[in-house]
């Protein structure tokens, strides 16, 4: 440990930062900033980047042409399955300890007479308000799945451990029953960020490096993936001499513009915001044959639109589980898969989540020597969702939730050396079983123009709608919907 301690010294030499938060929601909303900027470092320093092959998520968009000579390599480590589960429990630990003696939740004020009555009385829905089931409980899977990750093990290795520390939590580590939407939430929505940030932290490390570089790699590195960073530091890599890095296979998109929402689609009722996305393309989209693990090609889209009073944060997040490449017409190309998905969508007006296994069929078309169209389309099974209801505070919540399906539509066309035309729609339904009973269902829609400035660099104008429709058994139905115009700017890194 001294040794440690001693390589600590040396490796960091900074001032500590001191952040103070006023509430959870300006927290995430850093968090989502501070992943942004740090998406951008990466990509920077890590890797000769072009655009990739267009490919859906939620409502992200984006499209590139890619150079399919980098191999994507992880750090590799020796397996150790027993580390991780040692850690999980530590975990668990440390954070239960934290609401005990310093917070003082009464939730944690656990006895062997509470761990008998959550085996006893079984699981329920529970009352935690939206940022906490839908964004931390997976934020805390993500944790749980990337000790297994970052000791060695592969993505289908390390997903008990994710399954294994939520358990624990529900059954002992709280005195209320264990939650339904919880044990889907926390491990299964895990998973899915935790292989993304367990890849893209990877993206970050290059032990060939030293000194100022290295630290700021090596620190950007674990803020992404904090067990990957703390099995760094016990192992001693943070510090050790090794080659240089590969060039991975990826592509990085970063829009800067404004973004101004019609409240009810009225023109005097609006509110402008400042936007910023990044996209993150991992792998090929078509060099299926390629595709050897879960998760070798993914698509990540984050976004904050940030004003006085007000924001709007998402992460759009699929991953190929499985994929293959698909006979349809001649000269294109096709490809159907199997996907996990994640949608998360937060802002004063309205909230959206989804967990989601998704089958899809992508397909390009070259239509001339100049312009191209691709073609998607989506079936997904929704294994937890939510929804907010302004019903839902007489049953002790702030949204609704439970099982569903989506569907999504979509079409790009490109035209070479002069941009693109494309629109995505995607359709929710979400099935309440905790909140006020009723049927949800969501749209998203986005129409779209990219005018090409220079080789990487796209001026952009968007026009999204939103709309929600309840049907409710025991109240009044409601039904609204929101606009926006976005116009911005957007660099491939």
């Amino acid at each position: 440990m001294k040794k440690i301690l001693q390589n600590i010294i040396k490796l960091i030499r900074i001032k500590s930062l001191n952040l103070s938060f006023s509430n959870s929601k300006r927290l995430f909303r850093n968090s989502l900033v501070l992943m942004i900027i740090t998406v951008l470092f990466s990509t920077n320093l890590m890797a000769q980047t072009n655009y990739s092959e267009y490919l859906p998520s939620g409502l992200s968009d984006y499209s590139t042409k890619r150079d399919t000579t980098n191999s994507v390599t992880l750090n590799q480590v020796e397996k150790n399955y027993w580390l991780p589960a040692v850690e999980v429990v530590g975990l668990n630990f440390g954070v239960w300890a934290t609401h005990r003696y310093l917070t003082k939740e009464s939730w944690s004020a656990i006895s062997w007479e509470s761990i008998k009555n959550n085996f006893k009385n079984g699981f329920e829905w529970d009352a935690d308000g939206y940022l906490i089931n839908q964004f931390w409980h997976p934020y805390h899977g993500s944790n749980y799945y990337n000790t297994a990750r970052s000791n060695g093990l592969s993505f289908w290795e390390s997903a008990p451990y994710a399954f294994g520390g939520s358990l624990m939590w529900e059954y002992f580590m709280e005195n209320e029953s264990p939650s339904y939407n919880d044990i889907v939430n926390t491990p299964v929505t895990g998973i899915i960020l935790g292989e993304i940030s367990f890849r893209v932290s990877d993206l970050i490390i290059d032990e060939s490096t030293s000194g100022f570089e290295r630290v700021i790699r090596e620190f950007s590195s674990t803020l992404i993936d904090p067990m990957k960073g703390f099995n760094r530091l016990i192992r001693g890599d943070m510090w050790k001499s090794g080659v240089k890095s590969e060039k991975h296979n990826f592509g990085a998109i970063i829009s800067l513009g404004a973004h101004n929402v019609f409240f009810s689609n009225k023109m005097n009722d609006s509110k402008s915001y400042v936007t910023l996305r990044a996209d993150l393309n991992y792998g090929d989209q078509f060099a299926v044959n390629e595709h050897d693990n879960p998760f070798d090609f993914f698509t990540l889209h984050t976004e904050v639109n940030f004003t006085k009073g007000d924001n709007i944060v998402g992460i759009f997040a699929s991953g190929a589980v499985w994929d293959g490449k698909l006979e349809l017409f001649e000269k294109s190309k096709n490809i159907i898969g199997i996907y996990k998905e994640v949608d998360i969508h937060i802002n004063t007006i309205y909230k959206l989540s989804a967990t989601s296994i998704t089958g899809q069929i992508i397909n390009t078309i070259p239509l001339s020597s100049s312009v191209s169209l691709q073609n998607h389309a989506g079936l997904s099974a929704i294994l937890m969702g939510g929804t907010n209801s302004q019903y839902a505070i007489e049953y002790g919540k702030d949204y609704n939730i439970g099982p569903g399906a989506s569907a999504k539509l979509g079409f790009n066309f490109n035209f070479k050396d002069l941009g693109e035309f494309y629109s995505n729609y995607k359709r929710y339904w979400i099935h309440t079983l905790s909140g006020a009973d009723s049927e949800q269902f969501v749209g998203l829609l986005n129409i779209g123009l990219n005018y090409q400035l220079a080789d990487k660099t796209f001026l952009g104008l968007d026009y999204l709608l939103y709309e929600r429709y309840g049907e409710y058994k025991n109240y009044p139905d409601t039904q609204d919907a929101n606009s926006a115009l976005r116009f911005y700017v957007k660099q491939a890194i």
